[in-house]
């Protein structure tokens, strides 16, 4: 990274450093600003909001907001150009971009001064705030990206000015016994993951019976984090995990603190808040990316905000409980719709599943591919499927087929949900 972008980037995490102390109503009055200058910044500049022929001298308030239409994934695949505001190169900006569920593929773009804010000005006070001092830290990262890519990544990130600290990649697909062993000699302070990554390393590290060094700090994302997984991710490594929510339109949207909840980064995005004390959709606005500044963007998930203070002191909006993407409910005969997540409580009940994988093969159908750790009890297997179809509350037909391993997607990723036009059989 050239050093101009190094001293920006110095600038804007102290500013984050103070930022995160604001009073709500000084936050309040700045992403309101924000907000205004970016809807009008859009409806000039944007061929797909310009169309939609709002005068700009008319948007003067947060709640003008609701005048724009919401967009989805879809929209940005099937007009990409008319996201990227004029005067912006796709060959001179930062792009990210993402498969999706079933490998329908989206770009976006970002600005220069965005993408050092959202990508490392924003991560690094994550960091500050859950490990405590910021000097020397060792960063680890486990990217999705092949292993030949990771020297391209280091050397785009930023040097050790504003946070100092020393970082390595290592690549998602690369075998697990090399990674314990990286992990020995580099002895990371903070590492950052999938928590399906970390599950996986925790078992092979199990069966070849090597200890795992211990790690104070552990982020993870991109996967919802279970409760169970949680547990054992914090008990192998003998530290703290903090969970970070995001997506590959806004980066980074909010980040637990060591109170445990969900800190939204304000800075960089705005999001519309459901009824108090109810779940609703995640729609999210950005304040600074004017590459491709999405406006009312519906990331697909679902979320329940929090109304009272943070125990740390924080008093940006808080997201108190992330529910999962809206796309990988299931979709039940009864026209009932329900989170998947409400069955891998009974799932994870047993210490003998090592990793599993519900398919939904045809609309009352659902197969269990489950790796075991060890051996199953006579009849483990019916009594799981009985304890399934108890929680769906409707006729279901449940089978459980033990599996040596479970593929991830092409990003990396595992999902604990697919359908089955999703998924390899």
């Amino acid at each position: 990274m050239r050093l101009g972008d190094q001293l920006k980037l110095a600038g804007q995490l102290a500013g984050a450093l103070r930022s995160q102390w604001w009073s709500r109503d000084r936050i309040r009055a700045f992403q309101g600003a924000a907000l205004v200058e970016m809807m009008r910044y859009a409806v000039v500049h944007v061929p797909y909001y310009r169309r939609l022929g709002l005068p700009a001298e008319d948007l003067r308030r947060a709640e003008d907001l609701q005048r724009f239409p919401l967009i989805r994934k879809r929209d940005l695949q099937e007009e990409p150009a008319a996201f990227l505001a004029e005067g912006h190169d796709p060959a001179g900006v930062h792009a990210s971009r993402t498969s999706g569920s079933c490998g329908q593929p989206t770009t976006t773009y970002f600005d220069r001064e965005s993408w050092l804010l959202m990508r490392y000005a924003l991560k690094m006070r994550r960091v500050v705030a859950t490990s405590g001092v910021p000097l020397l830290r060792r960063v680890l990262i486990v990217s999705e990206q092949p292993e030949e890519q990771l020297a391209a990544l280091e050397r785009a990130a930023p040097g050790r000015l504003g946070l100092f600290y020393s970082l390595r990649y290592v690549s998602i697909h690369t075998p697990a016994e090399q990674h314990i062993d990286e992990f020995e000699r580099y002895r990371p302070q903070v590492i950052y993951a999938f928590p399906s990554y970390l599950l996986d390393l925790v078992d092979r590290a199990e069966r070849l019976r090597r200890p795992l060094p211990r790690i104070p700090v552990l982020s993870t994302s991109s996967e919802v984090l279970t409760a169970a997984a949680r547990r054992r991710i914090e008990a192998a490594f003998r530290g703290r995990l903090f969970d970070v929510y995001g997506s590959t339109e806004f980066k980074e949207v909010a980040w637990q603190c060591r109170s445990g909840r969900y800190h939204l980064n304000f800075e960089s995005v705005y999001v519309e808040r459901p009824a108090a004390g109810r779940s609703g959709p995640l729609v999210l606005s950005t304040l600074c990316n004017r590459a491709m500044p999405l406006l009312r963007f519906d990331v697909g998930d679902a979320a329940f905000f929090g109304g009272e203070r943070c125990a740390c002191g924080r008093e940006s909006l808080c997201l108190d409980q992330i529910t999962g993407r809206e796309s990988e409910m299931i979709d039940l005969p009864s026209g009932r719709r329900l989170s998947p997540y409400l069955l891998t409580t009974a799932i994870e009940a047993s210490d003998l599943v090592r990793t599993y994988r519900i398919v939904q093969t045809s609309a009352d159908a659902f197969r269990v591919d489950v790796v075991l750790a060890g051996p199953p009890a006579p009849g483990w297997q019916g009594h799981l499927c009985t304890e399934l179809t108890r929680i769906v509350a409707e006729p279901a037909r449940f089978t459980v087929r033990l599996v040596d391993a479970i593929e991830r997607a092409p990003g990396g990723k595992r999902a604990a949900f697919v359908r089955a036009d999703c998924a390899a059989h």
